[in-house]
């Protein structure tokens, strides 16, 4: 018990350090799931309790000091001793800062993944997910103002993605690629607030009118140290915005947005306890070691901390 003490003493410690920068995955969470989640077990016997229900309380702050509480369920459902079904409830979520506070219901994840090859020394897993959005990004101001997409609790987008992995005792090398399919319906623009008591706040976002985002390359890293029932881990997420994000500009037009595409590295440092062999808790934070210039989609974050319940059967 005291390797559990002094590791949820770590995570309260860094949940106070706000100063910290960092990233989140910019990518309407599909690093998360299925065979591109991190922090995956890896075992060279059968394994017993593939089934689970995860409990996670998510912190997020973003550079503009917007402070995001998220609270989901995921499930996961083996079929058959290879493949493995992953979903992730919509989140409910409160948006509080400078900013008027928002709350609601996020999206819904789904994910399949298999393991296509599995020896004692490794295994590697394949997966397909989705994001299925339950609502619009249309919360306004209560005079009727849009809102920007850091206050928004869904990203109004339907998007795909697939992954591969390689994991074994000590290692894991995830590579994957998302696409969102749609426009999403958002109306913000700074310009809008002009005249309005909170516009020096506002006019520091990103305009994100009929955004269009671009496409998710996902490269992960990660040294996991394991032992009986105590594993810690590090590691760095990279994500290259492969095609630059598009919004409405003033006419109207669909408009390339400058400094949108490139790289956002994270460092990621995180472990877990396993209580028993039916329950556990699994800790992260992350990093920011590097972002890009812009980020109309409203995803990117200067510091990320997560803890979860396990519950297996």
């Amino acid at each position: 018990m005291q390797r559990l003490y002094i590791l949820l003493s770590a995570f309260l410690l860094l949940m106070s350090h706000h100063s910290l920068l960092g990233q989140g995955c910019s990518d309407s969470g599909f690093c998360t799931m299925g065979a591109l989640k991190p922090d995956q077990p890896f075992s060279k016997k059968a394994t017993i309790r593939l089934n689970s229900v995860e409990l996670t309380q998510h912190f997020g702050l973003t550079k503009y000091n917007d402070q995001i509480h998220s609270t989901f369920v995921d499930a996961n459902i083996s079929i058959g001793s290879k493949t493995n079904f992953h979903a992730r409830l919509p989140a409910y979520t409160i948006i509080a800062g400078k900013m008027p506070t928002t709350s609601g219901w996020g999206d819904l994840f789904l994910n399949l993944s298999r393991k296509v090859v599995s020896t004692d020394q490794y295994q590697i897993h394949v997966s397909l997910g989705a994001k299925i959005y339950t609502s619009q990004p249309d919360k306004r101001s209560s005079d009727g103002l849009p809102m920007p997409l850091y206050q928004q609790t869904t990203y109004g987008s339907n998007d795909l993605n697939g992954g591969i992995s390689f994991l074994n005792r000590q290692w894991m090398f995830s590579l994957g690629y998302q696409r969102a399919l749609n426009q999403i319906r958002n109306e913000f623009t700074s310009e809008q607030w002009v005249g309005h008591s909170l516009y020096d706040v506002v006019k520091v976002y990103d305009r994100s009118s009929g955004l269009q985002r671009g496409d998710d390359l996902m490269v992960r890293a990660e040294r996991n140290f394991r032992l009986s029932r105590f594993n810690f881990y590090v590691g760095t997420l990279n994500l290259w915005r492969v095609t630059q994000d598009k919004t409405l500009n003033e006419s109207g037009q669909l408009t390339s947005v400058e400094g949108s595409q490139g790289l956002a590295s994270n460092l990621l440092i995180g472990g877990g306890f396993q209580f028993n062999s039916r329950s556990g808790i699994r800790l992260l934070t992350s990093t920011r070691l590097k972002e890009r210039d812009a980020n109309p989609d409203g995803l990117s974050r200067d510091f990320i901390a997560q803890i979860s319940y396990i519950l297996r059967f």
